[in-house]
């Protein structure tokens, strides 16, 4: 059949119906037919990286005993400021402030490490600590003081351990309107729980560390605390 020419085919009944016929019609088909698809040519590509990304993850065989995770290492950075001389008297100064801030960080991400891993946190154990340790004896705001956080931010958090039964407002003795909090047997029970995991975590934090280079250190923050705080011996009474 020439091109350009139609061909008869059998319609409905029997009847004669013409097709127009298409000189590219096989060529096209047979190219659809020999040509792999997109569809076909992704799955190829995905099966050959997946392949390469196989071996060179499978470069070793290891098992699960294998693999351990490397401790986080925690650089300190010491810095000498311009013009000042190493081993100077303000050098060690600066040395010592330096130290006591990076110390407290570490000293807290590890509280926070170790609290976080029984589901507990940091602001809920010190919040409870305090609230044990003043027993009563102090209103919200001067309890915001010692947790160390706005009194807004303590009171929303307040509010969530009175809902878990964990403390509970009562008047402050001596005073008409003033409230204070004190624990529940419920939150006692927790704060000596999660005493015990901050005791495991202080134990790691200055193992090592033996009895005369704790003393000698202590003295030297005692020196430094007595000139910004009164310290009172606790349990006992706030005097003027």
């Amino acid at each position: 059949m020439g091109a350009g020419k139609k061909s008869r085919r059998a319609g409905p009944g029997g009847a004669p119906r013409r097709v127009a016929a298409n000189p590219q019609s096989a060529g096209g088909n047979a190219a659809r037919k020999s040509a792999p698809s997109g569809r076909s040519i992704g799955r190829a590509s995905r099966g050959r990286t997946g392949q390469a990304e196989a071996s060179r993850r499978h470069v070793r065989t290891v098992s699960a005993t294998d693999i351990k995770v490397p401790e986080v290492q925690r650089t300190y950075f010491e810095v000498v400021p311009t013009g000042e001389t190493e081993g100077s008297l303000d050098d060690k100064k600066l040395r010592l402030t330096r130290r006591i801030l990076f110390l407290s960080r570490r000293w807290r991400n590890d509280m926070d490490e170790a609290l976080r891993a029984t589901g507990a946190s940091h602001a809920r154990w010190i919040t409870l600590l305090w609230v044990d340790m003043m027993d009563g004896r102090a209103n919200i705001g001067e309890l915001a003081e010692q947790v160390g956080v706005e009194l807004p931010t303590l009171v929303r958090l307040l509010n969530r351990l009175e809902i878990e039964g964990l403390v509970e407002r009562r008047a402050l003795r001596g005073s008409n309107r003033a409230k204070t909090v004190v624990l529940t047997a419920k939150g006692k029970t927790e704060l000596t729980a999660m005493g015990a995991v901050i005791s495991r975590a202080r134990a790691e934090f200055l193992k090592d560390i033996d009895e005369d280079r704790l003393t000698t250190v202590l003295e030297l923050l005692d020196s430094l605390l007595a000139k910004y705080a009164r310290v009172v011996k606790w349990p006992g009474h706030f005097e003027s």
